[in-house]
């Protein structure tokens, strides 16, 4: 499992909405229409509302909005709650006990049964329903929730004799694309990057997120100091890695994409989406630019394709049902004429694929199936337990260019804590797979956890690199580990662990919850690498997770994680930083900092290391040793790539600031904080 991503439900604030998804179920035709009466509302008191107020700010509004908007975790009014649980589905009991067994995210059940009633009750009354002189209680919960008020609420309900309609078949393009305005950049700028842009998420088609600029180094870093910011007015996740071409930048956050000039801040173009189905994680690692186009997925499981001129919509590939499960929060890659991205929502029981798409139109060039199934080859490590879903998409993707090989990194099985119904290695997840980037046809993997019960995604893309003439490959794991690989044998050269391990091979129970570590919310990117120093940088978190199984019934499309997972206080979490020889794999040096480190690492010319923490600390470290050289307290998390160019001749330095996920809720909102030598 990335965002973009941690699972939701059992522990992520997402979970809510997850689990309430439409269950879709066709009724035979009726010989006369069936009239009701106005369905029951539920019942609760003004001082429930008010107890709930008070109990949601202080528990709630972090993740979920201060006004039930929706932040890192989903909305609780409006048409994202309305779509998940008020349509005569689900009673107020399912929502009282998803609430009960998941919130708040860190410390479920913390609240006593009349905390989250009232809780609950407040919720109600800010999506229409009326408080009343009887209190909400346990007999009150088995109320189903039906729309409150209105005309059309309150009219009798006629059932349909329309036949159900078929789910649309995916990936399908909607509408008639459109030709952008220009042609640039194309494939061979971004081969042969200049030293001045940013071309993809990790800089350049290996993933290295090396800058060959020189400015800002050991002697200058620590004159740095900050130009201009812009905000972006969302917030929630913002794990973006800013894009820059010719002095223009492209960032996202959840649902808005931003052309913003990389000197000034000024915003050129924007837009903002409107997801159409349900969201599961409101995240997004970014967009690729190519061929004049600027590409990104939605919370809802599209694929969108903008001029990157004005910022009009070129195209829009319906990829994955989000009522099902899917949503793509990673940043594409383009190369070849066709634009790469993977579906999120692994752990909502779907089966994640790896998509190409043709750049000019939208429309579908091939798919390849992360979880193999029938005759596919690696079907036979799964012994049937396939329907459970997994390999999710979180990051990125790396291109071998020479071998035209996808390098595609994916995440866990499903369910994420049990194992007996999917045993075998369950391929292809935790993996790296190598695609071919035409036809989509497996020519390699590795895979990093086999039959995985710990949610430890290979959730970042891994970097390549020759050194000493010889081809690597590292791939920073959430398993604590940082493989290197000889690219030729695909054989490990080295192992280097990268966070504390406890209990990381011992079973789960049912009965006796089990301190894990590392825990799953981690290793959001993976190594950069420096042809400069010969080094690997890679950042890391050290937190654990306690994990308890429970049995769970499997619904596709919603949260199935096969038991509750309670990560350690936040305040106890710290974060590592690693300099590591890339031929051999020898730590050159660690710094451990006082908050975790999800921010990727990028080295430059100037022997420096840019990176972030969670604690809103923009560092910039001496590679040689992690010394730090600068130091700029940004006001909110940083958890996605800091990027470096040069507009006019002159180096300057984005910071993505403000992000609070699921996992890591932080004050602040989306900001782009750019910062240059005086």
């Amino acid at each position: 499992m990335s965002s973009e991503a941690m699972g939701d439900a059992v522990r992520s604030i997402a979970a809510i909405v997850r689990l309430s998804i439409v269950t879709l179920a066709a009724a035979g035709p009726a010989a006369a229409a069936e009239v009701d009466e106005p369905p029951p509302m539920p019942a609760f008191t003004q001082q429930q509302v008010d107890q709930g107020r008070d109990i949601y700010a202080k528990e709630c509004a972090l993740c979920h909005g201060i006004g039930l908007e929706g932040a890192a975790g989903p909305a609780m009014k409006g048409p994202t709650y309305e779509l998940a649980w008020m349509k005569g589905e689900h009673t107020v009991a399912d929502f009282f006990e998803v609430m009960q067994r998941t919130m708040p995210l860190g410390a479920p059940g913390k609240l006593s049964e009349p905390e989250a009633l009232a809780t609950v009750a407040y919720i109600l009354a800010n999506n229409g329903y009326r408080a009343g002189e009887r209190p909400l209680d346990r007999a009150g919960l088995a109320v189903k929730l039906h729309p409150p008020g209105g005309a059309a609420a309150a009219a009798p309900r006629v059932a349909s004799t329309a036949p159900v309609a078929e789910r649309p078949r995916l990936p399908a393009v909607t509408g008639n694309a459109k030709l952008a305005t220009t042609r640039v950049p194309d494939e061979e700028t971004i081969r042969n990057i200049a030293p001045e842009d940013w071309l993809t998420y990790n800089r350049s088609y290996d993933g290295t997120r090396f800058s060959p600029l020189d400015q800002i180094n050991r002697r200058t870093a620590a004159k740095l100091t900050p130009v201009c910011m812009a905000q972006l007015g969302e917030i929630g996740n913002f794990e973006t890695s800013p894009i820059v071409y010719r002095g223009r930048m492209y960032v996202t956050t959840a649902h808005k994409t931003f052309a913003l000039d990389a000197k000034t801040c000024a915003v050129h173009w924007s837009h903002t989406y409107t997801p159409r189905d349900p969201e599961h994680i409101r995240s997004n690692r970014g967009v690729a630019l190519y061929d004049g186009k600027v590409f990104r997925g939605t919370t809802d499981g599209h694929l969108l394709a903008f001029d990157a001129e004005n910022g009009n919509l070129l195209w829009d590939t319906h990829v994955g049902d989000s009522n099902w499960g899917y949503f793509l929060s990673a940043a594409p890659v383009a190369f070849a004429g066709r634009v790469y991205t993977g579906e999120g929502g692994g752990d909502n029981g779907i089966k994640g694929r790896i998509h190409a798409f043709d750049v000019n139109t939208g429309a579908p060039v091939w798919a390849f199936d992360v979880i193999p199934t029938g005759d596919q080859p690696g079907a036979e490590t799964w012994a049937g337990g396939q329907d459970r879903g997994g390999g999710s998409s979180w990051s990125s993707i790396t291109v071998d260019v020479p071998r035209r090989l996808l390098l595609v990194p994916t995440g866990n099985p499903g369910p994420d804590f049990i194992g007996t119904g999917r045993k075998g290695l369950n391929l292809y997840t935790n993996s790296v797979v190598a695609l071919q980037a035409d036809v989509g046809s497996l020519q390699w993997y590795v895979q990093q956890v086999p039959h995985d019960t710990r949610d430890w995604d290979t959730a970042a893309a891994p970097v390549i690199y020759e050194v000493d003439g010889r081809k690597r490959m590292a791939v920073a794991s959430k398993d604590g580990y940082l493989y290197i690989y000889d690219r030729d044998t695909r054989e490990i050269v080295s192992k280097v662990e990268t966070m504390t391990h406890l209990n990381h091979d011992v079973p789960l129970s049912f009965e006796t919850p089990i301190r894990v570590c590392p825990g799953a919310f981690g290793q959001y990117n993976g190594a950069s690498y420096s042809p400069r120093s010969k080094m690997l940088f890679v950042g890391s978190v050290e937190r654990c997770d306690t994990i308890l199984l429970v049995e769970q019934e499997f619904v596709p499309g919603r949260s199935y994680f096969g038991g509750t997972m309670t990560p350690d206080p936040m305040e106890s979490a710290r974060g590592w930083i690693r300099g590591i020889d890339a031929a051999t794999g020898e730590q050159r040096w660690v710094i451990q900092t006082g908050t975790p480190v999800l921010a990727a690492t990028t080295p430059t010319a100037g022997g420096v290391v840019l990176t972030g923490t969670m604690g809103g600390e923009f560092l910039v470290l001496d590679e040689r040793d992690g010394k730090t050289l600068y130091s700029f307290y940004t006001g909110g998390g940083i958890a996605g790539g800091i990027s470096t160019y040069a507009v006019d001749g002159k180096q300057y330095v984005a910071v993505p600031t403000g992000s609070s996920s699921r996992g890591w809720p932080a004050p602040g909102a989306a900001t782009i904080m750019i910062f240059a030598l005086p």
